[in-house]
């Protein structure tokens, strides 16, 4: 399995821009390379040949979609052994999907659906983790999501994510972006969500852009350039927790490889320059 440096600057692999990458030979200032297992893993001919030309020039690191690992249903053991084994055909140690829940007794939802962050509902997502990881063989690294719902009662979502992690000892992908959504649009503290992570269990950072609409509501659209707020609030988690892999997110109007890796080299050097400011 190929590890990735601290400063590792990554890209999400979109079909937009496949043909270039393998145009070229390996891209300076592209690290590694983030992939849906579910949109590779049951595909054989053209497109498994890129996948395997590609990941012979770039770590991978895998960032699913259908793992629901908050949902009441059983977990998909069919789905998990698929997991397992594209992880270990590619060598991929990093293995992400969401805090959240993306099915019903109905099937798959296609959306993420936010936690219900109440202490009595953390031994039940400690328990699926450790299935997850027992599966895989990895330890699982969960996201935080942009969430436009929020349930009574609840924990801040920093405390819920630290007590998650020592119950369970699964990673955090931290997404700056998302991060900053929810303090807009809940009027909570962005800073204080950081401040209550732990710094050890944090593996790698999203950043990606949103989208402002007329009343102030901030959407989480993957679809825009990063916001300087957002850069900002990057260096604040780069002054507290230290330098990660730092993946650019665009799924949404996809300009050209250049000009990504451009956005991504920009984006990195104004995140670490803030967080040398703010140390």
């Amino acid at each position: 399995m190929r590890t990735l440096t601290e400063g590792a600057r990554g890209l999400g692999l979109r079909p937009e821009f496949v043909d270039t990458l393998l145009e070229l030979p390996a891209v300076k200032g592209l690290d590694f390379l983030e992939v849906a297992p579910e949109n590779w893993m049951q595909i054989g001919g053209r497109k498994r040949d890129q996948l395997d030309r590609i990941a012979d020039r770039y770590p991978l690191v895998a960032h699913g979609l259908s793992l629901s690992i908050a949902d009441t249903e059983p977990l998909n053991t069919a789905f998990l052994r698929d997991v397992a084994r594209f992880l270990d055909d590619y060598g991929i140690a990093i293995y992400s999907d969401h805090l959240s829940a993306a099915r019903d007794s109905t099937g798959y939802l296609y959306d993420l659906l936010p936690v219900p962050r109440r202490a009595e509902n953390l031994p039940y997502l400690a328990g699926r983790i450790a299935q997850v990881q027992d599966f895989t063989g990895r330890r699982l690294v969960l996201e935080n999501i942009s969430a436009y719902y929020r349930y009574p009662g609840e924990m801040t979502e920093g405390a819920f994510f630290a007590e998650l992690v020592a119950r369970s000892g699964c990673g955090i992908l931290l997404d700056i972006n998302n991060a900053y959504v929810n303090a807009r649009n809940h009027g909570t503290d962005a800073d204080a969500f950081l401040r209550a992570l732990p710094s050890e269990a944090i593996v790698y950072y999203h950043i990606a852009g949103h989208l402002e609409l007329a009343d102030g509501f901030l959407l989480d659209t993957h679809g825009t350039p990063v916001a300087d707020a957002v850069m900002a609030l990057a260096g604040k988690a780069w002054a507290l927790h230290g330098a990660r892999p730092l993946l650019l997110e665009r799924d949404n109007k996809v300009p050209a490889l250049d000009v990504l890796l451009a956005d991504l080299g920009y984006i990195a050097t104004a995140v670490d320059e803030g967080r040398h400011v703010l140390a």
